[in-house]
């Protein structure tokens, strides 16, 4: 039986995640609502940035980009259509970016509902996969096993490189960001857990568990920074407003923000709610503090503190 060099690194990674989870997330001290929040934020922003890159979207490179609206609602409704119940943070993040988003044009409603019809089909069948899937001890092979029955075909024209032009991969990455993978404890979102050059017809055996076993390592490392990230985010905003009232909407302004990404003023009243001036307001009070800064009248604010975050043995292979 093949015995996998990804696996001891794999099970440390996963070790370290799962207790993160539960000793972390699960703690209303050290994860408090507005961090959760802030979480899933931060994954759904990630999750949009894997899925515009899995469908080559050109636009869209914040998630509230004007440019981009019908995938993005596209998006966001067939995100819905794939998420369990339990996955809360992520569900909370949606219902968010319904709010701030605003209401799209009927020429833009009509082309999110034709990307959607035609997208579903791809998405319960990758779904369906997924859930017959046996589970596997080694998420290698059950990776490369699930990309192997989800390629169209193993060849284009002749063109080997061809496979990977138009691929589900889009549809496996969503899954995975809704439900997990099933390799921690928790359903954790894990957006990215496969590439579109996997789907490629010249790859060997080995070129591609190898590739995977990267991509798996890089995936869980991504994961444990945002679990680790928020509560840094949250500390130095306590750092700099030591003093600030109880009743307070800035601290959720910026754990929103940070979330995000980044906000206009007009997107932030819809957050959290407020009216515009208000959230102007409180926008600049960041900025003054040097947490953010600001692009303009009407360009969105963007996160400005340093948080240094850094786990450079996460990506390697060996655990010591």
């Amino acid at each position: 039986m093949r015995r996998d060099p990804f696996m001891p690194a794999l099970a440390f990674r996963l070790g370290q995640i799962d207790t993160l989870a539960r000793f972390v997330l699960t703690n209303p001290h050290l994860y408090t609502p507005e961090m959760r929040g802030s979480l899933g934020l931060r994954w759904l922003t990630r999750t949009w940035a894997q899925y515009r890159e899995d469908r080559a979207i050109e636009g869209g490179r914040a998630l509230f980009d004007a440019d981009c609206t019908p995938q993005r609602l596209a998006f966001l409704t067939l995100l819905t259509a794939t998420l369990p119940q339990r996955a809360k943070s992520l569900a909370g993040a949606v219902r968010a970016a319904r709010k701030i988003d605003i209401l799209p044009l009927a020429d833009e409603a009509r082309q999110a509902e034709d990307v959607v019809s035609e997208s579903m089909p791809i998405l319960v069948h990758v779904g369906e996969l997924m859930r017959r899937e046996k589970p596997s001890p080694d998420p290698v092979l059950r990776l490369a096993s699930l990309v192997d029955q989800c390629r169209y075909t193993t060849d284009i024209n002749s063109d080997a490189a061809g496979a990977s032009a138009k691929t589900p991969c889009w549809a496996i990455n969503l899954v995975c960001a809704a439900r997990g993978f099933g390799l921690t404890a928790s359903p954790l979102p894990l957006p990215g857990v496969v590439r579109r050059r996997l789907f490629r017809a010249d790859r060997n055996v080995d070129q591609q568990h190898q590739d995977i076993g990267d991509i798996l390592l890089e995936a869980l490392h991504d994961l444990a920074v945002d679990i680790a990230v928020i509560p840094r985010a949250n500390d130095v905003f306590s750092h700099e407003f030591a003093d600030l009232r109880r009743n307070s909407r800035l601290a959720l302004a910026w754990l929103t923000l940070f979330g995000v990404g980044g906000l206009t003023a007009a997107q932030m009243a819809r957050a959290l709610p407020a009216t515009k001036a208000g959230a102007a307001k409180l926008l600049r009070q960041l900025e003054e503090s040097h947490l953010v800064r600001g692009q303009g009248p009407f360009a969105p604010y963007l996160p400005a503190a340093s948080i240094p975050l850094s786990m450079p043995a996460w990506r390697e292979r060996k655990t010591g």
